[in-house]
């Protein structure tokens, strides 16, 4: 009803000024209508994923009103459809403007989704027997899909000049539900996949004020944010326990929080052909949450100690950047410059007493530094080089057992512009990340051996070449290629090398004026190492490292209390894609034909090695496995095919008609969904992400008009 009243408001303050000025007018604009008849087999819900396409007319009108010293744009797409559109934007040229919009966008997951929770949709989920029934029949069936609804409205005052103010304030609710996971008693015990409703509404207020006259340019700003969520936690009759209330469980959902940010920016034009920019900000987020004084296991709740009922989170970052850029003579452009962030967590640590055991939440504070500098090179022989070092420092407070980087960044580009048809470029760039994680003394610590690879150090090479050919007037292509050799040096376990290619290749040629020719292909290849080590019972024997496991680290065997047998995998994945397409144009100006073609794909493997023999009298599971046969060899796979062909005729300068036909497929083939099952000993799934594979054929039929 809101999203209505709204739109309707728009509409009407557009007719209002239509009529506010008796000063000559202009009107221009146009109204289009397509008729679509779509015929889909398959995932509905990820043909749709982020639209809405279904039979009807989908109507789009843009107008644009010009009286003398006033301007008015209106615009509207996809009226009553979940992807409609509504804007107008208008003011007084130099003096005033304003605008406001309203928007609407769906996500669908998966429609047809089945749950043996009653109560589907609400904060609350329970199911009538115990064992619940495992005959998805009588399940409950829902759709997993969000909706997202934004609108607001902006003005800004220009007429005080040199001094300008800007406001605007906006809202975006999201509806719907959402597949979550959680874990029917502790680790390595059943699994259970939850519809969690999605009611989530958040409000902006933005600010700024301001002042320009050359040289100098400054403005404050203020952002205000409040987020809401009418249910903070969704609750779950458990069904790996018995069926009385204590068994209750609770999954907790995003918290109500604020956030604000104070910034303040200018810059100031110098002598040289030079110019000094600043921008300094301050913010703040917080969020009060009552927390849960118990946990639901095997036989029943259990009940645990807190220092505090409430967690008061609070979480304050700083952030300077600073930046000069010079010309002092036409062949150098320097630029220098320095940047700084810190985030500081102000929450309250909360000491947690469950039996024996005692643990306190830490607290993740950090400081980034960064500076460097770019200097661009006018040389002889139509060359241009630019050169750059960056230099960053990551300080992270109260972490054991992630260390302090430092990264040094080296980078040169060189291009050519010697020749009249062709433009060369090539370039290279060093990342090289230092970071010390340090041993601790304790051995039996799984931090003994785990070295996270996005803070671990690493020697990362990039280097890259584009060539941009144009030999004749209406001809024209580019060849791209872009190779990352990645090698982690000092990891013991985890990520030891991640490598990646890839190639572009696009063009277009315009025949006489006639017909238009364009085509592109994209390839890209990344192959990641890794080496890992399976935490065990100390029951089983030890696992001794082999000689030579692809060449991995040394690293010393864990003790009895550790043990682990050990495996590697070599992950690849292969991307393609191409696309052609011709403009035809059959009469100038009158009879265009557009035909296009579209294509992707991606494969991926995990190729995976275990260190030890494969024996079931030591772990049962391990019958029937080899070396072979624990790969995965459809990883992440699936394919896209699409195909259009579109005839638009002109009858007149005001009136247009087109129609045509689409047709889209997708293939997934994933080994993480195929041979789906709601039921899998005792764990319980609802669908989510399953048999997205679909198959659309479309036509459609539109027409415009333009006054």
């Amino acid at each position: 009803m809101r999203s209505k009243i709204i739109i309707g408001t728009m509409i009407f303050s557009w007719i209002a000024f239509l009529n506010a000025f008796a000063q000559e007018r202009r009107l221009e604009g146009e109204v289009s209508v397509t008729g679509v008849a779509p015929k889909i087999e398959g995932g509905k819900a990820k043909f749709n994923e982020y639209r809405d396409i279904r039979d009807g007319a989908y109507v789009e009108i843009e107008t644009r009103y010009h009286a003398d010293q006033y301007y008015l744009d209106f615009r509207a797409q996809d009226i009553g459809y979940k992807t409609q559109r509504y804007g107008i934007e208008g003011g007084k040229w130099g003096s005033f403007k304003y605008h406001f919009d309203y928007d609407e966008i769906p996500h669908n997951f998966t429609y047809g989704a089945k749950s043996f929770y009653t109560g589907v949709g609400g904060a609350k989920l329970t199911f009538p027997t115990q064992p619940p029934s495992k005959d998805i029949n009588t399940w409950t069936t829902f759709d997993y899909s969000i909706e997202r609804k934004n609108y607001g409205g902006g003005f800004k005052l220009d007429m005080l000049k040199p001094f300008y103010f800007d406001a605007s304030v906006n809202r975006e609710e999201r509806k719907g539900l959402y597949p979550v996971g959680a874990a029917g008693t502790s680790s390595g015990g059943i699994a259970i996949e939850l519809p969690a409703p999605i009611n989530y509404m958040t409000d902006n207020l933005k600010l700024e004020a301001g002042y320009i006259q050359n040289p100098f340019f400054f403005s404050l700003g203020y952002f205000y944010s409040t987020f809401r969520n009418d249910n903070s936690q969704l609750d779950f009759r458990n069904p790996a326990n018995g069926s009385t209330a204590a068994t209750t469980d609770i999954f907790t959902l995003p918290p109500n929080n604020t956030y604000y940010r104070l910034d303040l920016k200018g810059g100031v034009k110098l002598p040289f052909r030079s110019k000094f920019n600043l921008d300094l900000a301050s913010s703040s987020t917080q969020s009060d949450v009552n927390l849960l004084s118990s946990y639901v296991a095997l036989g029943g709740r259990n009940f645990i100690n807190l220092s505090s009922p409430v967690f008061n989170g609070k979480v304050d970052t700083q952030s300077y950047n600073f930046m000069l850029t010079s010309n002092p003579f036409r062949p150098l452009d320097a630029k220098l410059f320095y940047k700084y962030y810190e985030r500081r967590n102000k929450s309250n640590s909360i000491t947690t007493t469950d039996g024996p055991n005692t643990f306190s939440n830490p607290l993740f504070d950090y400081r980034n530094q960064k500076y460097g500098a770019e200097l661009g090179f006018k040389l002889p022989a139509s060359f241009n080089l630019t050169a750059a070092y960056t230099h960053a420092r990551i300080e992270r407070r109260d972490r054991d057992n992630i260390p302090t980087n430092t990264d040094d960044t080296y980078g040169a580009d060189l291009r050519w512009s010697g020749l009249d048809f062709m433009v060369a470029k090539v370039g290279y760039e060093r990342l090289q990340r230092k970071g010390d994680f340090g041993q601790p003394a304790d051995p039996n610590l799984l931090e003994h051996y785990v070295r996270r690879y996005d803070v671990a150090s690493r020697d990362r090479n990039t280097y890259k070449a584009i060539v941009d050919f144009f030999p004749i007037e209406n001809l024209n292509f580019s060849l791209g290629y872009k190779y990352k050799d990645t090698n982690y040096n000092e990891t013991i376990l985890g990520l030891q090398s991640d490598k990646r290619s890839e190639f572009t290749m696009d063009g277009d040629y315009l025949i006489a004026k006639r017909v238009r020719l364009f085509a592109y292909f994209d390839f890209a290849y990344v192959k990641l190492d890794q080496f890992q080590r399976t935490v065990t019972s100390a029951n089983n024997p030890p696992s001794p490292l082999p000689a030579d496991p692809g060449n991995p680290p040394t690293i010393t065997p864990a003790p009895q209390s550790l043990q682990a047998f050990n495996w590697k995998v070599t992950q690849t994945e292969t991307n393609y894609g191409y696309g052609l397409g011709a403009d035809l144009y059959i009469l100038p100006q009158k009879l265009t034909l557009k035909l296009q073609h579209n294509w992707t794909k991606s494969d991926g493997y995990a190729d995976y090695t275990y260190f030890r023999a494969f024996n079931p009298a030591i772990i049962p599971t391990d019958a029937g496995r080899t070396q072979d046969n624990i790969d995965i060899s459809n990883w992440g796979k699936y394919e896209t095919r699409f195909y259009m062909a579109r005839l638009t005729y002109n009858l007149t300068k005001t009136l247009s008609f087109a129609g045509g036909y689409v047709y889209e497929k997708f293939i997934a083939d994933d080994a993480q969904y195929n041979g789906y099952n709601y039921t899998i000993g005792g764990n319980f799934l609802t669908g989510a992400y399953t048999n997205p594979s679909y198959e659309a054929n479309i036509a459609f039929l539109s027409a415009a008009y333009r006054f």
